[in-house]
């Protein structure tokens, strides 16, 4: 869109602080809008230069603030054609803008511009076929982009065809594939491609993911990095069987993600309790399954003040409660 379009927006808006300027109005006058207009622009002719960065200032932030709130096609289509990569990118990533003009910008020859599609693409699997194949074809586009920052922006996006997804787990940069396993729609099978990655923090990642599958998670528990053993105790779908496995693995780090797990029984816990690294038993009292007699038996443990003072503040209200049904049944049953 035209700069001087706003700008001419900015000189006659009475809230501007650029009136300062302004050329009083003669009374009676009705001036025609050429006129109008003429006459707002003479004032530029008096503007110091800080005066005119200043309104070019507003001018851009005015630009781009419509683009990011506009819903209407036709004022994003200007908008999509700006000088200023800035306003181009908030008209790319403006959920309102219309699809022929997403399929320009992701042409854009700025990464920022094509980032905005990116993060802004979205399936509907109720969509028209032609739609649908058009923002497949667009997604495709973004995926084999040259610039990372695109592809990394749409490795973030949870709204893409699957075959996108697909695409972008055999990205050469790790960094996009592990933001891809962290995106909470990637599909099951893109995440088993992950899983086997050649990377190790795209493994961790793909592993905690909440699609991973059960039987990833019970092979990679015999995996021989304790990183990725780790990982599978910090899945929240890990089954008792594997956490009751890996309570006896030999790296504490491991013993420690078992004790925080939030499905650890309480029998498992009690074994826990007997473990010789601090950080294990710090986990062990501070889990909502830890019951009266474990906590009993943390809150005379002398060699760390620590896990002493957590059990005896958790057995306060335990021990109150106990105190006050006691009065009260008394008081009920004298």
């Amino acid at each position: 869109m035209h700069k001087y379009k706003w700008l001419y927006v900015l000189l006659i808006l009475p809230s501007t602080n650029l009136l300062a300027a302004d050329e009083p109005i003669r009374r009676g006058a009705e001036p025609s809008i050429e006129e109008d207009l003429r006459r707002h622009l003479r004032k530029l002719d008096r503007w110091d230069v800080m005066q005119l960065l200043r309104a070019e200032r507003d001018v851009d932030a005015k630009q781009k603030k419509q683009a990011q709130v506009s819903s209407n096609p036709e004022e994003l289509a200007i908008l999509a054609e700006d000088e200023d990569n800035g306003v181009r990118f908030y008209v790319a990533a403006n959920r309102h803008t219309p699809i022929d003009i997403q399929l320009l910008l992701a042409q854009d020859t700025e990464p920022i511009v094509r980032s905005g599609i990116a993060l802004a693409l979205n399936f509907d699997s109720m969509g028209s076929t032609f739609q649908k194949k058009l923002i497949e074809r667009i997604g495709h586009r973004l995926a084999i982009d040259k610039r990372p920052l695109v592809r990394l922006g749409l490795s973030s996006n949870q709204n893409l065809p699957e075959s996108v997804y697909d695409v972008l787990a055999m990205d050469t940069d790790p960094l996009i594939r592990r933001q891809l396993a962290e995106n909470l729609k990637t599909p099951q099978w893109v995440l088993e491609k992950l899983v086997q990655d050649s990377v190790q923090a795209v493994v961790v990642t793909a592993l905690q993911h909440r699609n991973i599958p059960g039987a990833w998670l019970q092979q990679m528990s015999d995996a021989p990095s304790p990183i990725v053993r780790k990982a599978v105790c910090q899945n929240v779908n890990t089954s008792l069987i594997t956490l009751e496995k890996l309570s006896t693995d030999q790296d504490p780090a491991v013993r420690n993600a078992v004790a925080m797990h939030p499905t650890t029984s309480h029998d498992l816990l009690v074994h826990l309790a007997t473990d010789i690294d601090p950080t294990v038993l710090l986990a062990v009292v501070q889990h909502s399954r830890a019951d009266r007699s474990l906590l009993l038996e943390f809150s005379k443990y002398d060699q760390d003040l620590q896990i002493r003072q957590i059990a005896r503040d958790r057995l306060i209200p335990l021990l109150q409660g106990e105190i006050r049904e006691d009065i009260l049944e008394r008081w009920e049953n004298p």
